[in-house]
């Protein structure tokens, strides 16, 4: 793999780990046009970059879940009530589900199963044109999200899509399904991380690719953020089934 290749990749990663696109729908495709077979260590480094960039963009609802869950008389917070409890459940169901994928996961590592799931992922998205905003976080909507977050693990099929769209078609507001939705990514980014720790290789090229993820993936953040809030999150369907439809097509 050159520098340049790896750069591609760091982008698409950095991009399409956010947007409701699906990231590893995007590298399959992106390793099959580039012609190169990619190192799972370096899925492991971009995933890390994206693992920094939550971290970063979500520092102030981490501190004020932590504050709500240590000290909670002293520090009421109803926006976060409960929430370190809510994505602990969701986290677990997540981590089943992923320990089950986990031994087959590179036999969906495909064109034609990114399409399929890139149609799933369409599915979901259209789900949100009938969402209302009726509800808040509870331990039931909380394994459901945890349950979705578990599914894509498959190749084409969007965390942040189904987890957002989930939520919102469950009746979470728009903010409560944009923040649980990347906070729960992180214990499960840190839990791929320990099932694929025995791959854990640096190569000095990874370091530019990184630093590639996690310019672009905050900036990618801080539009799905608005996009979310303004109501556009579900036309990313037209999207997602073009691409499915264009990989059917041309490339399987």
């Amino acid at each position: 793999m050159t520098i340049f290749q790896s750069i591609i990749l760091g982008l698409v990663q950095g991009i399409a780990e956010w947007l409701p696109i699906s990231s590893d729908g995007h590298l399959v495709v992106a390793e099959h046009l580039l012609k190169v077979t990619v190192p799972i260590e370096f899925d492991i480094f971009l995933h890390l970059g994206s693992l920094l960039v939550l971290l970063f963009f979500f520092r102030k609802e981490i501190k004020e879940i932590f504050l709500n869950f240590f000290q909670a008389k002293k520090y009421p917070s109803p926006t976060y009530q409960n929430w370190a409890w809510y994505l602990l459940l969701s986290t677990i169901v997540t981590g089943i589900i992923g320990l089950f994928l986990y031994q087959s996961i590179e036999e969906f590592r495909n064109v034609e199963a990114a399409a399929f799931g890139l149609l799933i992922t369409s599915a979901f998205l259209l789900s949100v044109f009938w969402s209302k905003e009726k509800k808040t976080l509870t331990w039931q909507i909380a394994l459901i999200l945890g349950l979705v977050q578990g599914l894509a693990a498959l190749p084409g099929i969007s965390r942040s899509a189904l987890v957002i769209s989930t939520a919102l078609f469950l009746g979470l507001n728009k903010k409560q399904a944009f923040d649980f939705a990347f906070l729960l990514a992180i214990p499960a980014i840190v839990g791929a991380f320990l099932l694929s720790w025995d791959n854990f290789v640096w190569h000095s090229q990874y370091l530019l690719a990184i630093l590639v993820t996690i310019i672009s993936g905050y900036f990618a953040l801080v539009l799905l953020k608005k996009l979310v809030l303004k109501n556009y999150f579900p036309w990313f369907f037209v999207y997602t089934s073009l691409l499915a439809l264009f990989i059917f097509i041309f490339l399987s």
